[in-house]
């Protein structure tokens, strides 16, 4: 099992060297870290789910048992507001998302990931593309997103109801509950700056000159109304990744997952009974 530790270690290193300015202090100190998920299903192809900046595993509630029924799916959470400063960005992330793949033993997977979370299954599978079987980007980063990278010291109620009003088109996922849990996340001011940091990380990681570098089976699935990265950006994704299908679902944000997630659910099953390996007819 040690001999085993060592090697995902040092393949992962590897990852991270061809992806450049990659040092998570978890890797740095050849560690693994812990991973936390929420799984369900038993057979089909692995769909590992990641979330975005402010998202947590529980953006894939609603859809998870939908996945269940044809894929073995697990949603992966980031440490974004808890890990070490080094551990937030894109590429740390990327590198992170790789490891627990090869802890578990079960590459290619299918990666499917809602805003930064899309960026991040974009930078594994430019780095490593041998381990990802399928894409799945919704509303992903990595391009032009209008996203928060700088915040008021202390956020109010009133300004978290207008980030999050950009966020979803249907005003009943905007509720007190959702407000109050965000203002909680930012109350504490660690949270806030690694928040930052892996915002500006993202901004910073353009991926445009190497979308070209992509020939896994892309999925792109757009909200018509996505304000914070809009229907040009999933049209410059569609453009330059070769092997890509772009579906649109209308009155829908940035979190197609949450508002439309029956949509979502049956175009993933639809593209990786096309595309993917592991897919096995019922």
């Amino acid at each position: 099992m040690f001999r085993r530790s060592v090697g995902i270690i040092a393949d992962v290193v590897d990852a991270a060297m061809r992806m450049g300015s990659c040092e998570p202090q978890w890797l740095k100190n050849q560690t693994t870290p812990d991973f936390k998920t929420v799984e369900m299903g038993e057979s089909g192809p692995e769909l590992i789910l990641l979330h975005g900046l402010l998202g947590a595993v529980s953006n894939w509630d609603t859809v998870l048992p939908m996945f269940a029924k044809y894929s073995k799916a697990c949603a992966l959470h980031f440490p974004i507001l808890t890990g070490h400063r080094s551990e937030v960005r894109i590429k740390s992330l990327a590198a992170f998302t790789e490891c627990f793949v090869r802890t578990r033993n079960i590459q290619p997977v299918a990666l499917c990931g809602n805003s930064l979370g899309g960026h991040v299954a974009l930078r594994v599978a430019l780095a490593t593309p041998q381990i990802v079987d399928c894409l799945v980007l919704s509303g992903a980063s990595g391009l032009y997103e209008h996203s928060v990278d700088a915040l008021p010291v202390r956020p109010d109620h009133e300004y978290l109801r207008e980030q999050m009003a950009r966020v979803f088109k249907n005003p009943k996922f905007i509720t007190d509950e959702s407000i109050q849990s965000v203002h909680d996340i930012l109350a504490d001011k660690g949270r806030v700056l690694n928040l930052i940091h892996s915002a500006r990380s993202a901004k910073r990681d353009n991926v445009l000159d190497e979308l070209k570098q992509i020939k896994i089976p892309t999925l792109l699935l757009w909200g018509e109304d996505d304000e914070i990265t809009t229907m040009q950006v999933a049209e410059v994704f569609h453009k330059n990744i070769a092997n890509s299908k772009l579906v649109v679902c209308k009155n829908c944000g940035h979190a197609p997952m949450i508002e439309h997630p029956q949509w979502f659910a049956d175009e993933v099953e639809k593209f990786l009974h096309e595309h993917s390996r592991h897919y096995k007819t019922k």
